[in-house]
């Protein structure tokens, strides 16, 4: 369906014309003046991103990146139906992401996890909201499903940048809590008994498991209905455990997921980040969304992630600047 679109907008810009309804149309397949031609003040640019981070032996590796593709699918409908004669370009999806959640226990290197620094991420997300907002693009929503804190600060900061530097409206869906909130209040709706079992899951656990089963099903190892749960019952129990030596890469208890579960927090979430970013496409200042960043940086535990991957940041870096100085 996307393609089709997407074929009938290229046709309507390579006759002259502009198309009457919305379309959906991928930056990689204009030229110059098919992307020059298109009205800046009624296109929304979607910057899909991806993530490749450890979620244990049972999913894949690019778990948020397979959801982030999939939330933009829904993202661009929704735009098509909510948005008459808006266009939606949609960028290739960049499969770079920072802060894996194999840090909530201090582990910088795990077999999963390649990822760039936060420092480096938000210069490429500054970097192109640069390059959008010199060419007059006004709309840019960031579809990258991560929790990391110094990851969704990142991005956050590089729509600050581009809101303050050329005036429009660069938002970090995934870091609104509103948008978060359709994912957790079908949580809410657990057993008492799912609950306790999946204890303070923070990553990988019956929800993600769960949104695989119903999104890439072919891609969950059968392993996940024998698995234990690995959590904590407390959100400092959850950090210690993923500190430790075995930890398998997961906490909660994928053996409680479900597809039906899965398709509950896919279509909530799902409706959440449509919602937001219609209401933000017609007029509403996304400032007035709690950001999820905030509140994290006020958790203590959180605090510490963020001073251990600043400093790991920063040692990162001074390695890679002295590694340069000496060649040249």
């Amino acid at each position: 369906m996307v393609r089709r679109i997407a074929v009938f907008a290229l046709l309507s810009f390579a006759c002259g014309g502009r198309a009457a309804r919305a379309q959906i149309v991928r930056v990689a397949d204009l030229n110059t003046a098919q992307i020059r031609a298109l009205d800046r003040a009624k296109t929304v640019v979607l910057l899909p991103g991806g993530m490749l981070e450890e979620h244990g032996p049972y999913l894949p590796a690019y778990t948020d990146g397979i959801l982030s593709e999939r939330l933009t699918d829904e993202l661009a409908r929704a735009a098509v139906s909510g948005m008459p004669g808006w266009t939606v370009l949609r960028f290739p999806q960049m499969p770079v992401g920072s802060s894996g959640s194999n840090e909530l226990g201090g582990q910088f290197v795990f077999p999963g996890t390649y990822v760039v620094r936060p420092g480096t991420l938000r210069a490429m997300y500054m970097d192109l909201a640069a390059a959008l907002g010199d060419q007059g693009f006004k709309w840019i929503m960031v579809v990258h499903v991560h929790g990391a804190p110094m990851h969704i600060s990142a991005l956050d900061q590089a729509g600050d940048f581009f809101h303050d530097t050329y005036g429009g409206r660069m938002v970090n869906l995934w870091g609104l809590v509103p948008v978060l909130g359709g994912w957790g209040k079908v949580l809410g709706g657990l057993s008492d008994a799912e609950k306790k079992e999946d204890g303070v899951s923070l990553h990988g656990g019956l929800d993600e498991h769960s949104l695989m089963l119903y999104l890439k099903p072919e891609l969950v190892a059968p392993g996940y209905k024998r698995a234990r749960a690995v959590t904590g019952q407390t959100m400092a129990e959850s950090f210690s455990t993923a500190g430790s030596a075995d930890w398998p890469g997961y906490l909660g208890s994928p053996r409680l997921a479900s597809a039906a579960i899965g398709k509950k927090i896919w279509d909530s979430f799902a409706a959440a980040a449509a919602e937001h970013m219609l209401a933000v496409l017609k007029g509403a200042d996304p400032a007035q969304y709690q950001r999820y960043a905030d509140l994290l940086e006020k958790n203590p535990l959180y605090q510490g992630w963020i001073k251990a991957t600043t400093e790991h940041d920063e040692a990162l870096d001074a390695n890679e600047r002295a590694w340069l100085a000496r060649r040249r």
